[in-house]
């Protein structure tokens, strides 16, 4: 989880298709302030994938559509994409909703409690409690890496004799 999964996760919670937040405002929600170059570069705003704060709204299905510096302002929208419909791959992550009907209440209650105390809302909680559901299990986990090793052909080499013969080839 990173620094900025808070941003997302109240992104994620928003009914609008735009929201507009100050920097401010972003730091109460992450828990820390923002980096110098948060305020002086719009480049740090930008939609890339290979930066973590992007990531974190990205994946909630939203995208930077204009920071303001001057007004330490970001508005923030709605990416509204459709999956490809040739089956390829989508750049933007699919989101989905389940109804969960004839819950006992005493669950519900529970999951109320828990929410309070991670600070979060009872849907956000949901959406935590089912993604560390979903993930793979140890039993899985260790099955790839079995698949993995089973692909590698024999002992493996020692590195020093390796780094030796390269020297020695020179």
């Amino acid at each position: 989880m990173s620094k900025y999964s808070p941003l997302g996760e109240h992104l994620r919670a928003q009914q609008s298709d735009s929201c507009v937040l100050t920097f401010s405002r972003i730091e109460e929600i992450i828990g820390a302030p923002l980096p110098a170059s948060a305020r002086q570069r719009e480049q740090w705003w930008g939609n890339d994938k290979t930066h973590t704060q992007a990531c974190s709204w990205m994946q909630a299905g939203w995208k930077v559509r204009q920071p303001r510096l001057m007004k330490e302002q970001v508005c923030f929208s709605r990416n509204n994409s459709q999956p490809p419909a040739n089956g390829g791959q989508s750049t933007e992550k699919a989101v989905s909703q389940v109804v969960v009907r004839n819950l006992d209440a005493r669950v519900v209650a529970e999951l109320k409690q828990r929410a309070r105390r991670n600070g979060h809302s009872l849907e956000q909680e949901l959406r935590v409690v089912l993604a560390r559901a979903a993930r793979p299990g140890r039993r899985e986990l260790i099955a790839e890496a079995d698949r993995i090793r089973a692909m590698t052909a024999g002992p493996l080499e020692d590195s020093v004799s390796l780094l030796r013969q390269a020297r020695d080839n020179r």
